[in-house]
C-alpha cells in the first residue's frame, strides 16, 4: 500500500514537473513569437522609410525641371496660348502634376499661411502694418513634401513687424 502511495506521489510530482516544463516551453514560444512579430514590424518600417527616402531623393532631383517647365508655361505669349503647341505644353504640365501626385508629392501651402520653419525658408521680409506678423506674403519657390517629410522647403517672403 505504501508503494502505491509512493508511486502516486511520484506520478503527481512527475506530472507537476512536466506541466511546469510545458508552461515554460509555452511561455518561451510566446516570447519568441512576440519577438519575431516585433522584428517583422521593425523591418517593415525600415523598408518603408528607405522607400520614402529614395522617392524623396528622386523627386528632389526632378523638381528643378518641373519648376522651370512651369516658368516656361507662364511665358507663353497671350496671343499664342490657343496654339496647338501651347496646348500641348499645358497637357504635359498636367502630366507632370499627375506624376507628382501619384507619388504622394504635395505642394506646401504658403501665401497667407503662418511662417513655419519646418515647411518654409524665409529669404526676405517686408514690414506691412496691415498684415499679421510672420504671415507669408509671397512665394519665391514652391516647396514640396511627401507625407510628413519635407522634400524641399518653400522659399518665401514673410511679414516681419519687429
Amino acid at each position: 500500500m505504501k508503494e502505491k502511495k509512493e508511486k502516486k506521489v511520484k506520478k503527481k510530482d512527475k506530472l507537476a514537473e512536466l506541466e511546469q516544463k510545458a508552461g515554460e516551453n509555452l511561455a518561451g514560444w510566446q516570447k519568441a513569437l512576440a519577438d519575431y512579430q516585433n522584428l517583422e514590424k521593425e523591418m517593415e518600417n525600415r523598408l518603408s522609410g528607405m522607400s520614402e527616402f529614395t522617392t524623396a531623393t528622386f523627386i528632389l532631383e526632378l523638381l528643378p525641371i518641373f519648376d522651370n517647365y512651369q516658368i516656361a508655361i507662364t511665358h507663353i505669349p497671350e496671343g499664342q496660348k490657343k496654339e496647338s503647341w501651347a496646348i500641348g505644353l499645358e497637357h504635359i504640365l498636367k502630366m507632370w502634376e499627375s506624376f507628382l501626385n501619384d507619388h504622394g508629392v504635395e505642394m506646401i501651402k504658403t501665401v497667407d499661411q503662418m511662417f513655419d520653419t519646418a515647411l518654409h525658408e524665409s529669404i526676405g521680409e517686408v514690414n506691412e502694418k496691415d498684415q499679421k506678423d510672420q504671415i507669408i506674403v509671397e512665394e519665391k519657390l514652391a516647396g514640396y513634401k511627401i507625407k510628413d517629410r519635407v522634400v524641399r522647403p518653400a522659399k518665401v517672403i514673410i511679414n516681419n513687424l519687429k
